[in-house]
């Protein structure tokens, strides 16, 4: 076993430093959780490099041009609004 931590009241868990070292895990990185067996409480966490995500920002095609944030809150506002039937 390479290290053993304590699971906190929100669902933390602080990976171990030997085990981020081994890994080479950094802040930023994401984990993802897959291969979930319930019956015997395992599952597999992939790292998933900050570099990576980068290298992915806008990849994806959108119809939504590139603008400030204030200009998105109004238009995702909106949306809702209709979606509501909000005024």
């Amino acid at each position: 076993m390479n290290g053993l931590t304590t699971i906190t009241t929100k669902g933390q868990v602080t990976i171990p430093e030997n085990v981020r070292k081994i890994l080479d895990i950094s802040p930023g990185d994401k984990a993802v959780f897959s291969t979930i067996d319930k019956n015997k409480k395992q599952l597999v966490v992939k790292i998933i490099p900050k570099s990576t995500v980068n290298q992915l920002y806008g990849s994806l095609a959108s119809s939504i041009s590139k603008t400030d944030m204030d200009t998105i809150r109004q238009r995702a506002g909106k949306l809702l609004g209709k979606k509501y039937m909000i005024k």
